[in-house]
């Protein structure tokens, strides 16, 4: 107890990443696809002169960078500058879509989703019976 532990790993809680910051050490990520994980766990099935280089993330796998990072774990990857020098400009773009939503004429009409799946929000609207398709069967003779 008490030494300081440095650990790489794919994600983590925050109680964990705090416990293990308390002590001094460092929780870290890197990410990798699946080719640059299997040549950093067995380099020796892969050639000395070729050096393979980390692509960019995609946005899907950046965002979920992104949240590992919120953690408190250290995240590194390979610059996505279509990310990285926008990322204010993104936030600043989705705040004013969604102040124009709110403002709009008319914006206590729009539905808010997900919608409520609370038990008993309906019971007060009637049920309305739908008819009985036919049923028709063909026999092939």
């Amino acid at each position: 107890m008490g030494r300081p532990v440095h650990i790489e790993c794919s994600d983590a809680t925050e109680r964990a990443v705090e416990a293990i910051n308390e002590t001094g050490g460092k929780v870290s990520m890197t990410y990798r696809t699946p080719l640059l994980l299997r040549s950093y766990l067995k380099p020796h099935k892969f050639p000395e002169y070729k050096t393979l280089k980390s692509p960019m993330p995609s946005p899907k796998k950046l965002r979920k960078l992104e949240k590992i990072r919120d953690k408190g774990i250290e995240v590194n990857y390979a610059p996505a500058p279509w990310f990285t020098d926008n990322k204010d400009k993104l936030l600043e773009e989705k705040e004013q879509r969604q102040e124009r939503m709110d403002s709009a004429a008319n914006a206590e009409f729009l539905p808010t989703l997900p919608a409520p799946r609370d038990p008993g929000i309906s019971k007060d609207k009637p049920k309305v019976q739908r008819e009985q398709l036919h049923k028709t069967t063909k026999y092939a003779l």
